[in-house]
C-alpha cells in the first residue's frame, strides 16, 4: 500500500508546479485514485475530490492535502515544502479506507494555491456540494521529533498578508525640489515607526517585515514623485493582524496629508489564523494515542501561515503536525524533500482524525 504512495510521491516530485498551476499534479492523482480505488473522483477544474460515501445523511468529514511547489533558488518551481508528500499521504489514505465503513462519509480533497492563500477560500465550494461536518488537515514539521504527531489548542499556525503602499507625490528637477513632492520622506518616517506600531497585542505574537522599499529611479537629475512599501504583516490572532493593519495604514494616511501625498493599498497572500478548539484536539489526542501515536503539544504557534484556517472558520476540526526529524532540512530550503517514512504516520494519524470526528457526531447526539 504504502509502496504505491511513495512511488506517487516521487512522481509528483518530479513535476512541481506553483500555486494555480497544478495541472499535471491534478491529472496524476485522478489517475491513481481512478486506478487504484473505488472512490467517486470529481475533477473540479483546478481542484479534486474524491468521495467514499456510506449513505445519505451520515456526518461528513473532510481529509486535505495541498498540491502546490515553491520557488527555488534558481527561481524554479521544487516541492520545498512537501505538498508532494502531503498528496501522498492522503493517497495512502484512500487505499488504506478501501473496504472499510466508518459510519459516515468521507471526502479526500486535493487543493491547489495553499502557498497564497487563495486555494482554500476556492475549495470552500465543497462544503457547499456536500455534507461536511468535520475538517482535517496535517503538515510536515522539519525540527521536531521524526513520526511526532504535533498539536495545540488555540492558534496552530499565525494569521499572515502582505500589506503594499503606494504613496503618490509630484516628480521634479533634482535642482528644484521644492517644486515637486517626494515621498521619500513620508515613507521614511513610515518605517522609523513601524517597530512602534507593531508593538505586542496582549503577548500575543504580532510581526511586521518590511520586504521591499522602491522610491524613484536611479536617475540624479530627478526628484522622486512616486514610491512603494511592502510589507508581511503577521499575528497570533486575525482579529489583532487586522488592528495593526489599521494601524499603519492611518498612519501613513495621516503622513500623506501632512505632505500633501496620494496613497493606495493592496493586500496579497491574506491568511487567517490556523486555530482549533480544545475540545477538537482533546478528542484527536485521545484517538491519536489509543491508536498508539506519539503525541505532543506546540508550545507555541507557528510563525508561517496556513490556508487550512479557512475551513477550521465554518467547521470544527484539527490541524496537527507531523515531526520529519530534528535534522531535516528546512522548509522551503534547496536541500529539502519529503521522507516517505512520514507516510505511514500521516495514515495513522488521519485515521485517528475520523475516529475523533466519529467521537464528536457521538456526543452532538446526546
Amino acid at each position: 500500500m504504502n509502496d504505491l504512495a511513495i512511488a506517487l510521491r516521487k512522481r509528483l516530485h518530479e513535476i512541481p508546479e506553483r500555486s494555480g498551476a497544478e495541472r499535471q499534479t491534478r491529472a496524476m492523482l485522478i489517475a491513481f485514485l481512478k486506478s487504484h480505488t473505488t472512490l467517486e473522483v470529481r475533477d473540479m477544474g483546478t481542484w479534486l475530490y474524491a468521495a467514499h460515501r456510506e449513505g445519505d445523511g451520515l456526518p461528513g468529514v473532510m481529509l486535505r492535502a495541498d498540491m502546490d511547489a515553491v520557488s527555488g533558488p534558481n527561481g524554479a518551481a521544487f516541492h520545498g515544502c512537501g505538498h508532494d508528500g502531503h498528496c501522498a499521504n492522503l493517497a495512502a489514505l484512500a487505499l488504506a479506507c478501501e473496504g472499510r465503513t466508518f459510519g459516515k462519509n468521507l471526502f479526500f480533497l486535493f487543493q491547489p494555491a495553499e502557498e497564497t492563500g487563495a486555494g482554500a477560500r476556492e475549495c470552500l465550494a465543497l462544503f457547499e456540494r456536500e455534507r461536511i461536518d468535520a475538517v482535517y488537515g496535517m503538515h510536515n514539521l522539519p525540527g521536531f521529533a521524526k513520526g511526532t504527531v504535533m498539536v495545540r489548542g488555540g492558534t496552530f499556525a499565525c494569521a499572515s498578508k502582505g500589506l503594499t503602499l503606494r504613496f503618490t507625490g509630484r516628480q521634479c528637477h533634482a535642482a528644484y525640489p521644492e517644486t515637486g513632492l517626494n515621498p521619500a520622506y513620508a515613507m521614511a518616517v513610515l518605517v522609523t515607526e513601524l517597530k512602534a506600531l507593531t508593538g505586542p497585542a496582549q503577548g500575543e505574537l504580532v510581526l511586521c517585515t518590511l520586504v521591499h522599499m522602491r522610491v524613484g529611479e536611479r536617475a540624479f537629475g530627478v526628484s522622486a514623485g512616486d514610491g512603494e512599501l511592502a510589507l508581511t504583516l503577521r499575528a497570533e490572532r486575525l482579529e489583532a493582524l487586522d488592528a495593526l493593519q489599521e494601524r499603519i495604514v492611518n498612519r501613513a494616511r495621516e503622513l500623506c496629508r501632512e505632505q500633501g501625498l496620494g496613497l493606495e493599498t493592496a493586500e496579497d497572500d491574506v491568511f487567517p489564523d490556523t486555530r482549533c478548539h480544545e475540545a477538537d484536539v482533546k478528542r484527536f489526542c485521545a484517538s491519536a494515542a489509543a491508536a498508539g501515536l506519539r503525541v505532543e503539544r506546540l508550545e507555541k504557534p507557528m510563525r508561517w501561515s496556513e490556508d487550512f484556517g479557512w475551513y477550521l472558520r465554518s467547521r470544527p476540526g484539527v490541524f496537527f503536525g507531523i515531526g520529519a526529524g530534528e535534522e531535516h532540512a528546512a522548509l522551503h530550503t534547496p536541500e529539502y524533500e519529503y521522507d516517505d517514512a512520514l507516510i505511514d504516520t500521516a495514515v495513522q494519524a488521519f485515521l485517528a482524525a475520523i475516529e475523533s470526528a466519529e467521537l464528536a457526531s457521538r456526543e452532538r447526539v446526546k
